[in-house]
């Protein structure tokens, strides 16, 4: 029965997920009780056809048996039902693509669970496949929190908090409220940040002063500039020497020492903002409503067209505000993203300023202001424009970061994001808490894939140099089960990149593996975030236009290493390719060996792409800017992730001890004799294939010397062999060490 829920997962999630993607025609009216009819009536349909469609696969394809095929489309419908009531706000497309995803995620774990467990492998072998079965539960977490995110972005007919351009929003100008905008910089070209300050004093508003904040430019030749210009035009300007805090530092010493006593709004704005003179005007009003303690508006960025990774360097950037943060703000977890953000005075001195020992201030603000009572808003709209990293190694600092002060603030603030009761403590309702634990534990996903490609290179190890230590055997079932999950979740992502930001598919590939390609270094900050208390920041090599290609190599060495180990891995599994275990393990490979290889090659990209004078001394500063931070650096981390990587393999190729032969893909000769494997005698090869005359099925309580007897056939023609199953195949049991990986693509997708 399992096996025929498991296809029948198999065959709705892709069904419903290329349906969710296809053009659909919008609705004029989606609030009211008429448009929740209609959703109500399309979802109960759409789920009719998809169990249908399950039915006719099943019974045309596998040629399953009755009880099988009214088993798996109740099993369709019934996932479908108990999900109407979460989903009720989402168009029929979208609830029936999280219930049968959902459905598939379920089944599948409580078949490898049921499998681990019966198969014998031995005590050791069996402890590992529960090892590996948790993992698989934490990616299924973090890949159900990713597709909540797909459906509610695509999925959402009425949006109740959402305020895009054209929702109205206007004060008059005597009720405007004061606003103070504080500008930090630190090691900033003098005339990219007099550039900001002259687009700040460009703003249409009636009422606003602006704070000029150097923190720690130990090079005076960068700050005197911008001081002398401060004093010429009417803007406050400080320069902090040896000012603990680093950017909170300085923020709270504009706030305490620097700003009107007038001011009611604080305004963030990053020294290499261009910003539009409407931005006050329309983002101002919305603090109308007494209980909105921020805005933010989106962080967008400017000069990103001239060379292909920049491209897809912007759109990497732009999903997150896009996509995230509207699908967040509907349930008022929208964070605090730092430059382009407003904040209600009153609530930050309520609150104690800014928490100097979190490295990502701004989200951790916001959420202690919503666990206040206060709520946040997110605008649709651009109205600044910044510069995105220049080099592919400030980019990975930059993730390090983010990532870091995530989990810093998963540290700090868990239990506010628990399911509970609002209380005088913690105000937050579960969709607010959800957004934020959801976003908290995302930044694992990258420490999860690095965990499967160890389990991946030893089982690729296991299979080149012919053992048999192993921690699952695969089915059919398995076999089918695994890709798919990985290909959905690839091509979710891609395909969601591309909708919420207009790239092409090339491009969206191609930002995608810009995400992929910094797992590592997010991989590591996730760990070092639980224990330590202040942020190793990783040194930001000095580069330019003429660097030679061996240098992305070294500076990007740790994942280039295990690129190679990788690579290597997928030639010794396909030595093995007529086993179904070869190809299935070199698939399975060969994601994240690509994403860990996109490293080097993303670093030659931005060392190469031509830039506008302007900018080219901007990277140049890049160095400076950042060479306070992360005082360990690449190689002493990545030498430690590299070793960790090796060692724990090792460990894995060594742990378990049964003894299984993998049954061949392809048929002996014609004319051969066909072999048996004897239960006693587990190095006997049998030889097999897909053939519709196999005597044997697949099931939870195989032993490890399941005896199979098949025909050869040069078809192979799926039949079932038994009431109790679909059995596609004859083939037997296949032995790997491999586990199934649900794709969750990291970093963007979580908040800056």
């Amino acid at each position: 029965m399992l096996q025929a829920l498991l296809l029948a997962g198999i065959v709705a999630a892709p069904l419903s997920s290329v349906a969710l993607f296809l053009p659909a025609r919008r609705h004029s009216r989606n609030a009211g009780a008429w448009p929740a009819i209609r959703r109500l009536t399309l979802a109960v349909i759409g789920t009719v056809v998809l169990a249908a469609a399950v039915t006719a696969v099943l019974r045309e394809f596998l040629h399953a048996t009755r009880q099988n095929l009214i088993a798996g489309a109740a099993a369709v419908v019934f996932a479908s039902l108990i999900w109407m009531p979460a989903t009720r706000r989402w168009s029929a497309r979208a609830h029936v693509c999280w219930a049968s995803s959902v459905f598939l995620f379920v089944v599948y774990l409580t078949y490898a669970l049921d499998w681990t467990l019966t198969s014998h492998l031995g005590p050791v072998s069996t402890a590992g496949g529960v090892l590996l079965w948790v993992l698989e539960i934490f990616a299924a977490v973090l890949t159900c929190a990713y597709l909540w995110e797909i459906c509610d972005a695509l999925g959402t007919e009425y949006w109740r908090r959402r305020i895009t351009p054209a929702t109205p929003l206007s004060m008059p100008d005597s009720e405007l409220p004061m606003v103070s905008l504080h500008v930090p910089a630190h090691n900033e070209p003098p005339d990219m940040v007099i550039d900001t300050l002259r687009s700040l004093l460009r703003l249409d508003y009636p009422r606003y002063e602006i704070i000029l904040i150097d923190d720690n430019t130990d090079d005076e030749s960068l700050w005197r500039p911008v001081e002398a210009w401060c004093g010429r035009h009417g803007v406050k300007f400080a320069h902090l020497d040896n000012w603990p805090g680093y950017k909170s530092g300085a923020l709270n010493y504009a706030l305490r020492q620097l700003t009107s006593p007038d001011a009611e709004i604080i305004g963030v704005v990053d020294s290499d903002y261009q910003i539009e003179p409407g931005f006050l005007r329309r983002c101002a009003p919305a603090f109308a409503d007494p209980w909105i303690g921020f805005i933010q508006a989106p962080q967008d960025y400017r000069d990103w067209r001239q060379a292909r990774y920049y491209r897809r360097l912007y759109y990497s950037y732009k999903y997150f505000f896009a996509v995230s943060q509207p699908s967040r703000n509907e349930h008022d977890g929208a964070i605090f993203a730092g430059t382009m953000g407003l904040i209600r005075r009153v609530a930050l001195d309520e609150l104690g300023g800014w928490d100097e020992w979190c490295i990502t201030e701004d989200a951790e603000l916001s959420l202690r202001l919503l666990r206040a009572g206060w709520h946040g808003l997110h605008v649709d709209q651009s109205w600044g424009r910044g510069i995105m990293p220049l080099t592919f190694e400030a980019l990975k600092g930059q993730r390090y970061r983010w990532c870091f002060g995530g989990i810093q603030i998963l540290r700090m603030h868990w239990r506010s994001m628990m399911p509970g009761r609002r209380r005088r403590q913690n105000h937050m309702a579960a969709g607010q808490r959800w957004a934020y634990l959801a976003g908290a534990i995302q930044w694992y996903g990258d420490l999860l894939g690095l965990v499967f490609f160890i389990f991946l290179l030893a089982g690729a190890a296991n299979l080149a140099t012919g053992g048999g230590q192993l921690f699952r055997k695969l089915t059919i079932f398995l076999v089918s089960a695994v890709p798919v999950m990985v290909l959905l979740g690839l091509v979710r992502a891609v395909a969601l990149l591309r909708r919420g930001t207009g790239a092409s598919w090339r491009d969206a590939i191609g930002a995608f593996f810009i995400w992929q390609s910094t797992s590592l270094v997010v991989a590591r900050a996730s760990v070092l975030g639980l224990f330590a208390k202040k942020a190793d920041f990783l040194r930001t090599p000095k580069t330019s236009e003429k660097t030679k290609w061996w240098e992305a190599l070294r500076a990007n060495w740790a994942e280039s290493t295990l690129a190679l180990f990788g690579f290597a891995a997928i030639a010794g599994t396909l030595t093995r390719w007529n086993q179904l275990s070869g190809p299935l393990l070199a698939g399975l490979l060969l994601f994240p060996t690509l994403g860990l290889a996109a490293a080097p090659v993303n670093s030659w990209a931005a060392r190469r792409a031509a830039l506008p004078a302007r900018l080219r001394e901007r990277r140049a500063t890049e160095y400076r800017r950042d060479r306070h931070a992360f005082a360990a650096g690449v190689a002493t981390g990545g030498a430690v992730a590299v070793l960790g990587v090796v060692i724990a393999a090792i460990v894995l190729l060594f742990t378990g001890h049964q003894q299984v032969q993998t049954p061949n893909l392809v048929a002996p000769a014609q004319g051969s004799p066909t072999t048996s494997a004897a239960p006693a005698t587990p190095s006997t090869t049998p030889s097999t294939s897909p053939s519709a005359t196999a005597t044997s099925t697949p099931s939870p309580s195989a032993s490890p010397t399941t005896t199979t007897t098949s025909t050869p056939s040069t078809t192979a023609t799926p039949s079932p062999t038994s009431s109790a199953s679909p059995n596609p195949t004859g083939s037997s049991t296949v032995p790997v060490a491999a586990p199934s990986v649900s794709l969750t693509p990291t970093g963007t997708p979580v908040g800056p």
